[in-house]
């Protein structure tokens, strides 16, 4: 009966994973996937790593290191196996198994399974906004297991299996994201328990310098660390970029972290279970570069989250009790109901789960791919007519123009204007581009630089309309709405010399 009860709850709790995993899982519609797949190729064909750019006009074939090289193959090896919808199932999978590692951690901080298991889907739904197919989706699962162990340590002590454990992660990260810095500060304020304790300050440091060691078994032995350093002033440079600009209350992600943030302020005053100031240290600072650049919400929710879960451990259930406080006896009888109910329908919602799984999986199945994010319709259109090269387009797009113009082994065969590549394209490329984008005075002279046979630029924006107006560009295509999609245009004289082949609602022949 026991082994039936557990067997039950897994399967529940499993279920739940897939069910919340399938939820956050979107269209694919990243735009940085698709040179992360490009990238990707070329290493597969030619066995070594990139040191240089090849795939950027303006990039002069510079420094240029793929520090998301183990997961670029991995994308290049799913997309050249199964396509878009391989993508997307590897998207709900990486979702998968986001939620459950956040319900497992959370729940071996807490010491309860079920406290654990409903924060750590909590802290997965507000990954929402930021979820996608993408390196930095990897390292929130690395972020949490090295806070775990950190805690692990803090609260049990250094051992050779542990560090190696935060060596490993630190190895993991280095060769997935750029942003092991992160990684690092964590597990050295999560390990610090007591500023003053030489023995607590001696484990912070022996923990971060085992996760450092291992950030340098790279293929670039370390230099990941120089590029970090680089691009360290890049998400107040490039708030243009919709990743880099500062988090709302308007934000789905953001509400969830501010919630969160005042429940753990909440209950840690009433019941006077503060955590360290290490902890509270790190819990600031990863709000404060949330709201800073939305793309660091997801590390806020988590540390978040895990403060909480660790003050569920820490203050005790007697203590909790003694002090009246209503939302942990809200969550212990929360636990109650549905210990009882699992006992008594527990297949049945397993079955319901099921279900819905199901249903949500049909779904990404249906519709792999989002298409009016990402402008497959208008590169269709342009290699079925064989518009005139270069093509002069915006940043998110600049990554799928690198895969549909690029070899099968990722070499490239026409490059690019500008791509999402922050390291790559040059400030006067950057300026240039943020004139056209904001219509500013100056937004001809990215067009001048590029001298392109084609621009692609998403509908509804300050450029798209000031080429309306241009006697020299004529709209040869767009798809959706005007405020969505991409739409296509060629110089006036082009457009002429076709004799009818091409239609355009503003030029005439």
């Amino acid at each position: 009966m026991i082994r039936d009860s557990k067997l039950t709850q897994l399967l529940l709790w499993l279920f739940v994973a897939v069910v919340v995993g399938s939820y956050i899982s979107l269209p694919i519609a990243d735009p940085d996937l698709w040179w992360h797949i490009t990238v990707g190729r070329w290493i597969i064909s030619h066995h070594a790593v990139p040191r240089v750019d090849y795939w950027n006009m303006f990039s002069d074939e510079k420094l240029w290191r793929a520090y998301s090289w183990s997961v670029e193959v991995l994308f290049a090896a799913i997309d050249n196996a199964w396509g878009a919808t391989g993508l997307a199932y590897a998207q709900l999978f990486l979702g998968v198994i986001l939620t459950g590692c956040l319900q497992y951690v959370c729940g071996r901080l807490a010491r309860d399974n079920f406290i654990g298991a409903l924060f750590g889907l909590y802290a997965a739904v507000a990954c929402y906004n930021n979820f996608t197919l993408r390196p930095q989706v990897f390292v929130w699962i690395f972020f949490a297991l090295a806070i775990f162990v950190a805690d692990e340590i803090a609260d049990k002590g250094i051992s050779k299996k542990r560090l190696l454990a935060l060596s490993l992660l630190g190895c993991a990260w280095a060769n997935t994201h750029l942003t092991a810095a992160l990684g690092l500060v964590a597990i050295g304020l999560w390990s610090l328990q007591n500023s003053k304790s030489e023995v607590s300050f001696r484990r912070a440091v022996l923990s971060a310098t085992a996760f450092f060691v291992g950030t340098l078994w790279t293929p670039y032995f370390g230099g990941e660390w120089l590029t970090f350093f680089e691009k360290g002033g890049h998400p107040l440079k490039y708030q243009l970029i919709a990743e880099f600009q500062p988090a709302t209350i308007l934000q789905f992600s953001a509400v969830f972290v501010l919630l969160l943030v005042f429940l753990v302020l909440v209950v840690s005053y009433t019941t006077r279970a503060l955590p360290p100031l290490a902890r509270g240290i790190l819990g600031a600072g990863m709000l404060l570069a949330g709201f800073t650049a939305v793309k660091f919400i997801p590390f806020a929710a988590i540390v978040w989250v895990m403060l909480f879960s660790a003050w569920w451990r820490i203050s005790g259930a007697a203590h909790r009790t003694s002090v009246h406080d209503n939302f942990a006896e809200g969550l212990l009888l929360a636990r109650a109901n549905f210990m009882s109910l699992q006992s008594k329908t527990g297949m049945t919602i397993v079955f319901f789960m099921a279900c819905v799984s199901v249903i949500n999986i049909q779904r990404i199945r249906a519709i792999p791919l989002h298409v009016s994010m990402v402008p497959q319709r208008a590169v269709d259109f342009i290699v079925d007519k064989h518009l005139p090269m270069p093509i002069l387009n915006e940043f998110g797009a600049g990554g799928y123009l690198m895969y549909r113009f690029s070899d099968k082994d990722g070499n490239p065969l026409q490059k690019v204007a500008i791509d999402g590549r922050t390291n790559v394209n040059p400030d006067e490329i950057w300026q240039m581009y943020r004139a056209s984008f904001s219509g500013r005075a100056q937004w001809s002279d990215f067009i001048s630089k590029v001298n392109p046979g084609t621009i692609m630029w998403r509908q509804g924006s300050p450029f798209v309309s000031l080429l309306l107006l241009s006697p020299d560009w004529c709209e040869i295509f767009s798809a959706g709405s005007k405020d969505e999609d991409f739409a296509l245009f060629v110089r006036a004289d082009y457009f002429r010399s076709q004799q009818g082949s091409l239609t355009s609602p503003d030029c005439s022949l």
